[in-house]
Protein backbone atom coordinates (compact mmCIF):
# COMPACT_ATOMS: atom_id res chain seq x y z
CA UNK A 1 0.00 0.00 0.00
CA UNK A 2 1.58 3.25 -1.12
CA UNK A 3 1.04 5.33 1.95
CA UNK A 4 2.65 6.05 5.25
CA UNK A 5 1.71 4.08 8.34
CA UNK A 6 -1.45 4.94 10.21
CA UNK A 7 0.42 6.57 13.08
CA UNK A 8 1.68 9.22 10.67
CA UNK A 9 -1.77 10.37 9.53
CA UNK A 10 -2.24 13.28 11.98
CA UNK A 11 1.16 14.69 11.04
CA UNK A 12 0.34 14.40 7.35
CA UNK A 13 -2.87 16.32 7.86
CA UNK A 14 -1.07 19.07 9.80
CA UNK A 15 1.39 19.41 6.91
CA UNK A 16 -1.47 19.86 4.44
CA UNK A 17 -0.83 16.36 3.04
CA UNK A 18 1.56 17.94 0.55
CA UNK A 19 3.85 14.92 0.24
CA UNK A 20 1.20 12.20 0.21
CA UNK A 21 0.65 10.09 -2.88
CA UNK A 22 -2.91 9.67 -4.10
CA UNK A 23 -3.99 6.02 -4.18
CA UNK A 24 -6.91 5.30 -6.51
CA UNK A 25 -8.10 2.23 -4.59
CA UNK A 26 -8.36 4.29 -1.40
CA UNK A 27 -10.55 6.85 -3.15
CA UNK A 28 -12.75 4.13 -4.61
CA UNK A 29 -13.25 2.83 -1.08
CA UNK A 30 -14.38 6.28 0.02
CA UNK A 31 -16.95 6.29 -2.80
CA UNK A 32 -18.77 3.37 -1.17
CA UNK A 33 -18.66 5.06 2.24
CA UNK A 34 -20.04 8.27 0.72
CA UNK A 35 -22.92 6.39 -0.90
CA UNK A 36 -23.70 4.69 2.40
CA UNK A 37 -23.70 8.03 4.24
CA UNK A 38 -26.30 9.46 1.85
CA UNK A 39 -28.45 6.33 2.13
CA UNK A 40 -28.15 6.70 5.91
CA UNK A 41 -29.60 10.21 5.65
CA UNK A 42 -32.57 8.75 3.77
CA UNK A 43 -32.98 6.07 6.48
CA UNK A 44 -32.52 3.34 3.86
CA UNK A 45 -30.75 1.03 6.32
CA UNK A 46 -33.49 1.54 8.89
CA UNK A 47 -36.16 1.01 6.24
CA UNK A 48 -34.80 -2.42 5.35
CA UNK A 49 -34.50 -3.35 9.02
CA UNK A 50 -38.13 -2.35 9.47
CA UNK A 51 -39.21 -4.39 6.45
CA UNK A 52 -37.46 -7.42 7.92
CA UNK A 53 -39.34 -6.89 11.21
CA UNK A 54 -42.67 -6.58 9.39
CA UNK A 55 -41.87 -9.71 7.39
CA UNK A 56 -41.12 -11.61 10.60
CA UNK A 57 -44.43 -10.44 12.05
CA UNK A 58 -46.31 -11.69 8.99
CA UNK A 59 -47.53 -8.17 8.13
CA UNK A 60 -45.94 -7.94 4.68
CA UNK A 61 -47.84 -9.84 1.96
CA UNK A 62 -44.62 -11.47 0.77
CA UNK A 63 -44.44 -15.22 0.13
CA UNK A 64 -41.56 -17.60 -0.54
CA UNK A 65 -40.46 -15.91 -3.74
CA UNK A 66 -37.30 -13.91 -4.39
CA UNK A 67 -38.26 -10.99 -2.17
CA UNK A 68 -39.05 -13.30 0.73
CA UNK A 69 -35.73 -15.12 0.30
CA UNK A 70 -33.86 -11.82 0.19
CA UNK A 71 -35.56 -10.58 3.35
CA UNK A 72 -34.77 -13.82 5.16
CA UNK A 73 -31.17 -13.77 3.94
CA UNK A 74 -30.76 -10.15 5.05
CA UNK A 75 -32.03 -11.06 8.52
CA UNK A 76 -29.78 -14.12 8.73
CA UNK A 77 -26.64 -12.11 7.90
CA UNK A 78 -27.46 -9.22 10.26
CA UNK A 79 -24.92 -10.25 12.90
CA UNK A 80 -22.03 -9.96 10.42
CA UNK A 81 -22.86 -6.43 9.25
CA UNK A 82 -21.72 -3.08 10.66
CA UNK A 83 -24.11 -1.56 13.18
CA UNK A 84 -25.58 1.92 12.76
CA UNK A 85 -23.24 3.16 15.48
CA UNK A 86 -20.20 1.75 13.65
CA UNK A 87 -21.34 3.22 10.34
CA UNK A 88 -21.75 6.68 11.83
CA UNK A 89 -18.30 6.51 13.36
CA UNK A 90 -16.96 5.72 9.91
CA UNK A 91 -18.84 8.64 8.32
CA UNK A 92 -17.43 11.01 10.92
CA UNK A 93 -13.90 9.74 10.44
CA UNK A 94 -14.12 9.85 6.64
CA UNK A 95 -16.19 13.00 6.00
CA UNK A 96 -16.50 14.78 9.32
CA UNK A 97 -20.25 14.12 9.47
CA UNK A 98 -21.97 14.52 12.84
CA UNK A 99 -22.97 11.46 14.81
CA UNK A 100 -19.57 9.98 15.56
CA UNK A 101 -18.42 9.37 19.11
CA UNK A 102 -16.07 11.56 21.12
CA UNK A 103 -13.02 9.35 20.54
CA UNK A 104 -13.42 9.49 16.76
CA UNK A 105 -11.10 11.97 15.03
CA UNK A 106 -13.33 13.57 12.35
CA UNK A 107 -12.13 14.63 8.91
CA UNK A 108 -12.54 18.37 9.49
CA UNK A 109 -10.87 19.30 6.22
CA UNK A 110 -13.23 17.45 3.89
CA UNK A 111 -16.16 19.86 3.58
CA UNK A 112 -14.07 22.92 2.69
CA UNK A 113 -11.96 20.95 0.20
CA UNK A 114 -15.08 19.42 -1.35
CA UNK A 115 -16.90 22.74 -1.83
CA UNK A 116 -13.77 24.43 -3.15
CA UNK A 117 -13.25 21.79 -5.83
CA UNK A 118 -16.91 21.54 -6.85
CA UNK A 119 -17.32 25.31 -7.05
CA UNK A 120 -14.19 25.70 -9.19
CA UNK A 121 -15.27 22.99 -11.65
CA UNK A 122 -18.86 24.25 -11.82
CA UNK A 123 -17.62 27.78 -12.36
CA UNK A 124 -15.42 26.58 -15.22
CA UNK A 125 -18.37 24.75 -16.74
CA UNK A 126 -20.55 27.83 -16.47
CA UNK A 127 -17.97 29.79 -18.49
CA UNK A 128 -18.85 33.30 -17.44
CA UNK A 129 -22.61 32.64 -17.44
CA UNK A 130 -24.51 34.55 -14.76
CA UNK A 131 -25.75 32.40 -11.90
CA UNK A 132 -27.76 33.14 -8.79
CA UNK A 133 -26.07 30.31 -6.91
CA UNK A 134 -24.22 31.93 -4.02
CA UNK A 135 -21.82 29.01 -3.96
CA UNK A 136 -20.55 29.82 -7.45
CA UNK A 137 -19.99 33.55 -7.02
CA UNK A 138 -16.21 33.62 -7.22
CA UNK A 139 -13.39 35.00 -9.27
CA UNK A 140 -12.31 33.25 -12.45
CA UNK A 141 -10.35 30.12 -11.66
CA UNK A 142 -7.32 28.96 -13.61
CA UNK A 143 -6.60 25.37 -14.74
CA UNK A 144 -3.82 25.28 -12.15
CA UNK A 145 -6.27 26.31 -9.41
CA UNK A 146 -8.64 23.51 -10.39
CA UNK A 147 -5.88 20.91 -10.46
CA UNK A 148 -4.62 22.07 -7.07
CA UNK A 149 -8.14 21.87 -5.61
CA UNK A 150 -8.62 18.41 -7.13
CA UNK A 151 -5.29 17.19 -5.77
CA UNK A 152 -5.90 18.46 -2.23
CA UNK A 153 -9.32 16.82 -2.14
CA UNK A 154 -7.98 13.58 -3.62
CA UNK A 155 -5.14 13.46 -1.10
CA UNK A 156 -7.60 13.96 1.74
CA UNK A 157 -9.87 11.18 0.49
CA UNK A 158 -6.95 8.87 -0.19
CA UNK A 159 -5.77 9.26 3.39
CA UNK A 160 -9.20 8.52 4.79
CA UNK A 161 -9.80 5.52 2.54
CA UNK A 162 -6.65 3.83 3.82
CA UNK A 163 -6.42 0.74 6.01
CA UNK A 164 -9.50 -0.33 7.97
CA UNK A 165 -11.73 2.03 6.00
CA UNK A 166 -10.99 0.07 2.83
CA UNK A 167 -12.20 -3.19 4.34
CA UNK A 168 -15.24 -1.48 5.85
CA UNK A 169 -16.05 0.01 2.45
CA UNK A 170 -16.10 -3.44 0.87
CA UNK A 171 -18.62 -4.63 3.45
CA UNK A 172 -20.72 -1.49 3.05
CA UNK A 173 -20.81 -1.86 -0.73
CA UNK A 174 -22.11 -5.41 -0.34
CA UNK A 175 -24.80 -4.16 2.03
CA UNK A 176 -25.74 -1.35 -0.39
CA UNK A 177 -26.09 -3.93 -3.17
CA UNK A 178 -28.28 -6.09 -0.93
CA UNK A 179 -30.45 -3.12 0.06
CA UNK A 180 -30.84 -2.00 -3.55
CA UNK A 181 -31.81 -5.48 -4.71
CA UNK A 182 -34.26 -5.93 -1.85
CA UNK A 183 -35.97 -2.55 -2.12
CA UNK A 184 -36.20 -2.82 -5.92
CA UNK A 185 -37.92 -6.21 -5.81
CA UNK A 186 -41.26 -6.02 -7.67
CA UNK A 187 -43.08 -7.59 -4.71
CA UNK A 188 -41.85 -4.88 -2.36
CA UNK A 189 -42.48 -2.03 -4.80
CA UNK A 190 -45.99 -3.33 -5.52
CA UNK A 191 -46.79 -3.80 -1.84
CA UNK A 192 -46.24 -0.08 -1.26
CA UNK A 193 -47.80 1.05 -4.54
CA UNK A 194 -44.48 2.68 -5.34
CA UNK A 195 -42.74 3.45 -8.61
CA UNK A 196 -39.26 2.46 -7.47
CA UNK A 197 -37.08 1.80 -4.42
CA UNK A 198 -36.84 5.51 -3.62
CA UNK A 199 -40.58 5.80 -3.15
CA UNK A 200 -40.51 2.67 -0.98
CA UNK A 201 -37.89 4.33 1.23
CA UNK A 202 -39.95 7.52 1.50
CA UNK A 203 -43.17 5.68 2.37
CA UNK A 204 -41.69 3.36 4.98
CA UNK A 205 -39.66 6.18 6.55
CA UNK A 206 -42.74 8.42 6.70
CA UNK A 207 -45.13 5.77 8.03
CA UNK A 208 -42.87 3.65 10.22
CA UNK A 209 -39.79 5.71 11.16
CA UNK A 210 -41.08 9.13 12.12
CA UNK A 211 -40.56 11.03 8.89
CA UNK A 212 -38.93 10.97 5.47
CA UNK A 213 -36.48 13.20 3.62
CA UNK A 214 -36.60 14.11 -0.06
CA UNK A 215 -35.28 11.17 -2.02
CA UNK A 216 -34.82 13.41 -5.08
CA UNK A 217 -32.37 15.65 -3.22
CA UNK A 218 -30.34 12.88 -1.63
CA UNK A 219 -30.38 10.66 -4.70
CA UNK A 220 -28.98 13.56 -6.73
CA UNK A 221 -26.30 14.17 -4.10
CA UNK A 222 -25.51 10.45 -4.01
CA UNK A 223 -25.15 10.00 -7.78
CA UNK A 224 -23.32 13.26 -8.43
CA UNK A 225 -21.06 12.85 -5.40
CA UNK A 226 -20.17 9.27 -6.34
CA UNK A 227 -19.38 10.49 -9.87
CA UNK A 228 -17.03 13.17 -8.56
CA UNK A 229 -15.20 10.72 -6.32
CA UNK A 230 -14.93 8.19 -9.15
CA UNK A 231 -13.42 10.89 -11.38
CA UNK A 232 -10.78 11.67 -8.75
CA UNK A 233 -9.88 7.98 -8.52
CA UNK A 234 -9.76 7.62 -12.30
CA UNK A 235 -7.45 10.62 -12.63
CA UNK A 236 -5.20 9.83 -9.66
CA UNK A 237 -2.08 9.46 -11.81
CA UNK A 238 -2.60 12.84 -13.45
CA UNK A 239 -3.21 14.42 -10.05
CA UNK A 240 0.00 12.86 -8.72
CA UNK A 241 1.95 14.38 -11.61
CA UNK A 242 3.76 17.68 -11.05
CA UNK A 243 3.11 18.75 -14.64
CA UNK A 244 1.08 21.91 -14.99
CA UNK A 245 -1.86 22.40 -17.30
CA UNK A 246 -5.58 21.77 -17.40
CA UNK A 247 -6.94 18.65 -15.77
CA UNK A 248 -10.22 18.97 -17.70
CA UNK A 249 -10.29 18.45 -21.46
CA UNK A 250 -11.42 21.10 -23.93
CA UNK A 251 -14.01 18.66 -25.34
CA UNK A 252 -15.73 18.61 -21.96
CA UNK A 253 -16.05 22.39 -22.03
CA UNK A 254 -17.50 22.50 -25.55
CA UNK A 255 -20.11 19.91 -24.65
CA UNK A 256 -18.93 17.33 -27.21
CA UNK A 257 -18.66 14.76 -24.42
CA UNK A 258 -22.04 13.43 -23.38
CA UNK A 259 -23.43 12.03 -20.15
CA UNK A 260 -23.69 8.23 -20.47
CA UNK A 261 -26.18 7.30 -17.78
CA UNK A 262 -26.15 6.93 -14.00
CA UNK A 263 -24.32 3.59 -13.78
CA UNK A 264 -21.58 4.52 -16.22
CA UNK A 265 -20.85 7.93 -14.74
CA UNK A 266 -20.41 6.58 -11.22
CA UNK A 267 -18.00 3.90 -12.45
CA UNK A 268 -16.02 5.50 -15.28
CA UNK A 269 -16.87 9.22 -15.55
CA UNK A 270 -15.61 11.47 -18.31
CA UNK A 271 -14.66 15.12 -17.74
CA UNK A 272 -18.08 16.28 -18.95
CA UNK A 273 -19.69 13.98 -16.38
CA UNK A 274 -17.57 15.63 -13.68
CA UNK A 275 -18.73 19.13 -14.67
CA UNK A 276 -22.38 18.06 -14.73
CA UNK A 277 -22.04 16.28 -11.38
CA UNK A 278 -20.48 19.32 -9.69
CA UNK A 279 -23.20 21.61 -11.03
CA UNK A 280 -25.99 19.24 -10.01
CA UNK A 281 -24.62 18.68 -6.49
CA UNK A 282 -24.27 22.40 -5.84
CA UNK A 283 -27.66 23.19 -7.38
CA UNK A 284 -29.58 20.72 -5.24
CA UNK A 285 -27.77 21.83 -2.06
CA UNK A 286 -28.32 25.51 -2.85
CA UNK A 287 -32.03 24.94 -3.54
CA UNK A 288 -32.53 23.43 -0.09
CA UNK A 289 -30.99 26.36 1.78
Amino acid sequence: MRTKKTADLPDLQEQGNADHEIVADNIRAVQAIYSAALLEELKAFQVVDRLVELFQQGVLPIGRGRAGRNLFKYWKESASRMSERERKRLYARTFGLPGGEAEVVPNREFNDLWIRFLASVAHLGAREETTESTTLKSETVSPEDIKAAARELAVNLSLHGFGWAGFAATELQKQIDDITRLLSAPEIVTTYGARDMWQVIEQVAANELGGAKSSVRYRTMLTSGATIIAWLAKNSRRLNSVKSGSIISAKALTGSQRNRGEVRVTANPMDRDLITACQQWLAVVDSSQ
